[in-house]
């Protein structure tokens, strides 16, 4: 049967946006009816001049290139160490603006209990660009796993180890893998080890890992200023997420700032220890605004890993479209919505890979 297709829906979070002004296309076949956001997982998604158009038109505009219409090639050079992405994925990666609208998957409405998860497509994403197949990944920070779920859905999956200090977080991880498994998606269960992770990151060798990619706490807990009853009205001044433990090391638990950075630029040195010459790192950081200040939490951060040895290597903007804005200041003052996260990239560069770098350089 012949169809004429007018019009799409492209999700994002709450919003939904029609997208009319496309030129007609005629699909010669029957054409699913699942929501788009399931589209780019197909097995048939090569074949479908519907997801080509929306590629085109709307997700390559707006840094989605997660879609090759044209098969299977996935040729890599030899001279490749780092990963098995192709050029062109290669190169979109180094792209340092991510806008993302993952879909609600691998039990979110489990992992969402944890008001920083992220998704693991996310981590999947960055798991692919750092690693090959035989790469060992650690999350020091894993939360409820979206690390480790990151891992075993990479392509291939990539060993992986997570330190989580909250059992609570440890429990919903389990979760979330018997859940996943139980539905139909198959998920290994990685080692989530309970434990203050500078106490657990001592126990490994040095050089054992090739990528460390985490989600660490970004402050000390704040003080909350949006659930007093006095925006009642407003409701998006809310959160219902309570992130506090009862972990004496829980660095969020810290007493001021300073001692927050103090605690992460010792957990930084550990890390710089066990990872491999030559290999990465990627922290994912949120700025934050208190006392009537912006903290650029990520900068201080990064200043920290440079002391400890690590080099930095850049930075990826990352937006969650659909991300809730508050109006925090209104009607009196300027008071930034940060929607925005940084992924934070390091190297691990002993002066002998920094003398290679160099020369490679050089050469071209």
């Amino acid at each position: 049967m012949k169809r004429t297709v007018e019009s799409f829906r492209i999700h994002e979070g709450a919003d939904t946006m029609i997208k009319s002004q496309l030129p007609l296309l005629q699909v010669d076949q029957d054409f699913c009816q699942k929501s788009v956001t399931d589209c780019f997982g197909c097995p048939e998604a090569s074949k479908c001049p519907l997801l080509y158009e929306l590629y085109q038109k709307h997700h390559k505009r707006n840094g989605v290139n997660t879609y090759e219409p044209n098969g299977n090639s996935k040729e890599t050079l030899p001279q490749n160490t780092l990963n098995e992405l192709t050029g062109a994925e290669w190169l979109y990666f180094t792209k340092t603006l991510l806008t993302t609208t993952y879909s609600s998957k691998y039990a979110h409405e489990l992992r969402k209990a944890h008001g920083a998860n992220k998704p693991p497509e996310l981590m999947k994403y960055l798991i692919e660009f750092f690693t090959k197949r035989d790469g060992r990944v650690l999350d020091p920070f894993a939360g409820v796993g979206g690390t480790l779920i990151g891992a075993a859905i990479s392509s291939p999956p990539r060993e992986c180890i997570g330190i989580e200090i909250n059992p609570s977080w440890i429990d919903i991880y389990k979760q979330v893998i018997e859940c996943c498994n139980s539905q139909g998606t198959k998920l290994k269960e990685y080692e989530l080890i309970r434990g203050d992770c500078l106490d657990v990151l001592k126990t490994f060798n040095d050089d054992y890992f090739q990528f460390i990619a985490t989600d660490p706490p970004y402050n000390v807990h704040l003080a909350k200023t949006m659930c007093n009853g006095q925006y009642e009205k407003f409701s998006n001044r809310k959160t219902d997420y309570d992130m506090r433990s009862h972990e004496s090391h829980d660095l969020a638990n810290l007493s001021t700032y300073n001692d927050y950075l103090d605690a992460m630029e010792l957990i930084l040195g550990e890390c710089y220890r066990v990872l491999q010459n030559g290999k990465y790192a990627a922290l994912i950081i949120r700025d934050a605004y208190q006392n009537g200040e912006y903290i650029f939490t990520h900068i201080d951060i990064t200043k920290r890993a440079k002391q400890q040895g690590f080099v930095p290597k850049g930075e990826i903007v990352w937006y969650e479209a659909g991300t809730r804005l508050r109006p925090y200041g209104y009607p009196y003052a300027y008071v930034p919505n940060i929607a925005h996260q940084y992924i934070v990239i390091l190297q691990k560069m002993t002066e002998t890979v920094k003398r290679r770098s160099s020369i490679k350089c050089l050469q071209k």
